[in-house]
């Protein structure tokens, strides 16, 4: 099966959607999610974006995001929302086979790190999973499992229209790869007759991701594989959501 045959697939693509906080099934989660190549200009020109690619190289991007009921989410705050999708995607079952690589002293090849960052050693490395904080986010300068390292964060105040995100740094901006994840959370309040009404809204949960070559101004080695960058993005994203629908 081609991974452009799924949309076929989707006959009553609300059901699902409907669906997700009652049965987190990982394929309902999977078919739920829409995967496109370009990511927000906030993002491509963000802090994050001029600390992993400081020369402002040519990068490859792309996003996976699913909307999800607001009772599906009912009194989690943003920094809640954000704190278990990262529990999720780094603690969860696909990226197992990663956190084992990585303990073995793998990420000593490639650690997170930039030269205009305020800190060239992290505050703290978390390598379990158990460490990783379910309300809160991680904090700044923080890194999990030796090779993502948060860089920015923004929990958006009732009356900012912007999104709430947090930025994980990967690779090294004097070496040939590096990249950005950004967690974001998007809250779109429904029309009625009385205005704007969040109660009715759909939560939009977003991964916005580049990679790029900081050293010379080509393509990184990962554009020879992007059939699996597809792939791990969605399974990932897949096991982010699901920590979050099963809290």
């Amino acid at each position: 099966m081609s991974i452009k045959s799924f949309p076929a697939l989707i006959s009553r693509p609300m059901t699902w959607l409907l669906g997700l906080h009652q049965q987190d099934s990982f394929l309902n989660i999977l078919r739920s999610q829409t995967f496109t190549y370009p990511v927000s200009r906030e993002f491509l020109t963000s802090t994050s974006a001029q600390i992993v690619n400081p020369r402002d190289h040519r990068v490859a991007t792309d996003q996976v995001s699913t909307t999800l009921p607001a009772s599906s989410v009912e009194g989690l705050n943003d920094e809640a929302i954000l704190a278990l999708f990262t529990t999720g995607f780094f603690g969860g079952v696909i990226f197992a086979p990663e956190r084992a690589i990585l303990r073995m002293g793998v990420w000593k090849w490639l650690p997170a790190h930039y030269s205009t960052f305020n800190s060239k050693q992290p505050k703290n490395i978390i390598w379990r999973v158990s460490d990783i904080p379910k309300t809160t986010l991680v904090p700044i300068e923080d890194v999990l499992f030796g090779s993502f390292k948060v860089i920015d964060a923004k929990i958006k105040s009732t009356s900012d229209p912007s999104p709430s995100y947090v930025d994980f740094g990967f690779g090294s901006d004097s070496a040939s790869f590096a990249g950005c994840h950004r967690f974001c959370v998007i809250r779109n309040p429904e029309e009625t007759k009385d205005g704007p009404s969040e109660a009715d809204s759909g939560v939009e949960i977003r991964l916005e991701h580049f990679r790029c070559n900081p050293v010379k101004n080509v393509d990184s080695w990962a554009e020879y594989i992007p059939w699996l960058h597809y792939w791990y993005a969605k399974l990932l994203f897949a096991d982010g959501i699901r920590s979050l629908l099963r809290r």
